[in-house]
């Protein structure tokens, strides 16, 4: 149990963002839009130019840098490649590669499967994909999707994982101050994920994200457990 424990960590720890041929990879089927569909975007909410960085800082140490460097094609669109993110728990880690994609207002993050090291043992994960956000809906409206993650050891059973989770806009053209800075114009997201895991009690990850327009991604708390993440902005580069 303290294995799947510590799987579930860096699962919360790399959805917190986080050169292959992918060009005829299908895009998740799974991805649904709820709550009385959008309208047209309201601006660009995390500009994807090559060499963008963002640089995030928990609990006083900074993070790996969020920085764009490639782009990809999945299932005929454009998807913009970050650097890889590293995450670690109390015994696993790894190192994942995420990828962003814009279309008209809708932005959705998608994880490629994922190499880990728990307790000595190396494993993968299989990637997901998810709608982080849309700028193109009303405060209080939301969307809806599901996908599964498998995680797999050399002889020992795969464990499988269901999500499912639902993203409401909590707030629109607000001002928010993040490390001393304040940014016009924001977006706060609700994000919910109800994960279903065979021999475990469900459990709910809540997570908070804050997306200034021309700038991207500000702040996210996410709390899983009662053990609360924070990643704040502290510093950000845009070409």
């Amino acid at each position: 149990m303290k294995t799947i424990k510590s799987i579930v960590t860096l699962f919360v720890l790399t959805l917190a963002f986080t050169t292959v041929s992918c060009d005829n990879e299908p895009v998740d089927p799974d991805l649904e839009i709820g709550g009385g569909g959008g309208g047209s975007s309201s601006g660009d909410y995390w500009p994807t130019a090559i060499n963008n960085e963002w640089i995030m800082e928990r609990d006083g140490v900074e993070l790996d840098p969020i920085k764009i460097i490639g782009t990809g094609n999945f299932g005929g669109q454009t998807y913009y490649k970050f650097a890889p993110q590293s995450g670690s728990g109390s015994a696993v880690s790894g190192s994942a590669t995420t990828w962003l994609n814009k279309n008209n207002g809708v932005y959705k993050l998608k994880t490629d499967d994922l190499v880990i090291n728990a307790g000595g043992l190396t494993g993968t994960q299989t990637g997901y994909e998810y709608i982080v956000l849309k700028d193109n809906i009303a405060v209080g409206q939301t969307w809806n999707g599901s996908y599964t993650q498998t995680t797999s050891y050399t002889g020992i059973p795969s464990i499988t994982l269901t999500i499912n989770y639902t993203g409401t806009i909590l707030a629109k053209n607000v001002t928010a101050t993040v490390d001393g800075e304040t940014y016009n114009d924001v977006i706060k997201v609700s994000f919910v994920q109800n994960t279903i895991m065979p021999g475990a009690p469900p459990s709910t990850i809540n997570s908070e994200y804050w997306f200034a327009k021309n700038v991207g991604i500000i702040k996210s708390v996410t709390n899983s457990s009662g053990i609360i993440y924070e990643s704040i902005l502290i510093d950000y580069t845009l070409f």
